[in-house]
């Protein structure tokens, strides 16, 4: 790889001779996507960057790295249309690391699509066709994707749909690359047989095109909490609101949703169900093949703006249900018992409770967000997000409750606690649709519980960006919680929020405000 710019900004940069960067179109927890040019072929093309934590000899580190090689391997065995092409993979010298060449889908992706509103379900079943094209193509060759997502769904021109990013899918008759206690994948659109540890199948892809279907028609997942405990919890434990925009896509969706993957529909019954809705039919002969079964809609057909929908409340953790007896007593009353869940559903909920507790126990690993604890000022400890562009200082009795490399699609979360009753939040999201004051007003009202007072929010600027601070009082479940909070939006149109919640009313409030006080000060962002 030559450089003939600025060795500190990979912009410009000419990979293997042949690609040169032009432009970051996006970034997630594998790395940062750049638009660049193919010299040799003079066409332009996509290059995925590598961002990979730790040293290059740690087993993290070798790890991930493989899993790069897997993305592109998985990617390529994928014949179809709908399925991202891969067009080469260059290994940079210096640190050994792939960079994966594909091709460039000019458009947006689904969840960009999104902010505008919920779509119709017709134009929603059109999309649901094409990915679930390419994930028969991807099933018959022994590949499950994995984190379907409306990220991972590109529009292009031509109303094509194209569904990308295979880097944490898991091959069949390959070892796998998650180690024990770690979780990969977006949260809530996983399927509840991989929250308890029973593994990943074409069932679990189905379930995470239910959940997008949903996102697609409602505005919103159904399983989104404002936790990510209590997304785990709602997952596994509790039934999905009943989809109210989704029209004839609705029962297709509420099956899809089945906890029990084998009550689920076929890759088959659903294509026929999102053929019946989008009104197409495949060429004869062909379960796969989708290029030329597009729609009929006009691409312009997408509803006035809507707000997206709240987050649900969050459900309390259901408690691991008690081994049944040998034999039910008879009911006292003449009506009819309860329906019970099946079998495999009571050791489904029993296994994935038991999972979460082990996950919030140990601390969640989504994605590749790591912490770097390393001392600070004034005994502080530096935490650096290898996910982020952020160092936040904390004291040294605050250790790291979870993080999630990808909380909501472009989202990187972590958090930290004191053992006692005070959290620090830090989140970082790429391509901030508005102000910093606006985001802090619009997510007050989304949280759980009602202010108890007016909240206070007071536009200011951080390190010469535009900033706000917000200082609300809730109530969720009868106990108040005071939330202070500074949101910053750089000019690179990333946000970043630093998050104390404490208990309102106790010797923790004073010690919160002064923590997030300290921490506010002692943050730094925008370092890469």
């Amino acid at each position: 790889m030559s450089n003939d710019g600025d060795g500190a900004d990979p912009k410009g940069l000419l990979l293997d001779g042949r690609y040169r960067l032009i432009e970051r179109i996006g970034a997630g927890g594998m790395g940062t996507v750049w638009r660049a040019r193919d010299e040799l072929m003079e066409r332009e093309v996509a290059v995925k960057q590598p961002r990979l934590p730790g040293d290059p000899e740690d087993e993290k580190h070798r790890r991930a790295a493989h899993r790069l090689y897997r993305e592109a391997r998985a990617a390529a065995r994928v014949d179809h249309p709908a399925a991202v092409c891969i067009h080469d993979v260059v290994v940079e010298e210096e640190d050994g690391l792939p960079w994966i060449v594909m091709e460039l889908i000019r458009g947006e992706s689904l969840h960009e699509a999104l902010r505008r509103g919920p779509l119709p379900p017709a134009e929603v079943a059109r999309i649901g066709l094409a990915v679930l094209g390419a994930l028969r193509a991807a099933h018959t060759v022994g590949i499950v994707h994995r984190d379907i997502k409306p990220a991972n769904v590109l529009l292009g021109p031509h109303r094509r749909v194209v569904l990308t990013d295979f880097g944490i899918a898991h091959i069949q008759g390959e070892e796998s690359l998650t180690a024990t206690g770690e979780f990969v994948g977006s949260l809530e659109f996983v399927a509840p047989e991989r929250m308890a540890g029973t593994g990943a199948g074409p069932a679990s892809d189905l379930w995470s095109l239910g959940v997008l279907l949903y996102a697609a028609v409602e505005g919103g997942s159904p399983f989104r909490r404002t936790t990510p405990e209590a997304t785990l919890a709602a997952i596994v434990t509790a039934d999905p609101p009943e989809p109210t925009r989704a029209g004839p896509l609705g029962p297709l969706i509420t099956g899809l949703l089945a906890k029990e993957p084998e009550r689920r529909p076929d890759a088959e019954e659903v294509a026929r169900a999102l053929e019946g809705v989008a009104g197409e039919r495949r060429p004869e002969g062909d379960v796969q093949q989708e290029r030329d079964v597009q729609g009929d809609l006009p691409v312009d057909a997408v509803p006035p703006p809507e707000p997206d929908l709240a987050p649900a409340p969050d459900p309390a953790p259901a408690p691991a249900p008690d081994p049944a007896p040998a034999s039910d007593p008879a009911p006292e009353s003449d009506s009819a018992p309860e329906p019970r869940p099946s079998s495999t559903r009571r050791t489904l909920v029993r296994t994935a409770v038991a999972s979460i507790g082990v996950l919030l126990a140990g601390g969640i690993w989504l994605g590749t967000s790591f912490a770097d604890g390393t001392a600070g000022q004034g005994g502080w400890v530096a935490h650096r997000e290898q996910g982020m562009s952020a160092v936040l200082q904390l004291p040294p009795q605050y250790k790291e409750m979870y993080q999630v490399g990808e909380a909501d699609d472009d989202t990187r979360l972590a958090v930290y606690g004191d053992g006692d009753a005070i959290e620090v939040h830090l989140a970082e999201w790429d391509k901030a649709p508005g102000s910093p004051l606006g985001e802090a007003k619009d997510t007050a009202m989304g949280r759980e519980g009602q202010e108890r007072s007016p909240g206070q929010y007071t536009p200011t600027t951080f390190h010469g960006h535009e900033a706000a601070l917000s200082d609300v009082t809730y109530d969720p479940h009868g106990t108040p919680t005071r939330v202070m909070r500074l949101i910053v939006r750089t000019d690179d149109s990333r946000m970043y929020e630093l998050r104390v919640d404490m208990p309102k009313g106790t010797p923790d409030e004073k010690k919160g405000t002064a923590v997030f006080k300290a921490a506010r000060d002692r943050l730094e962002i925008g370092n890469n």
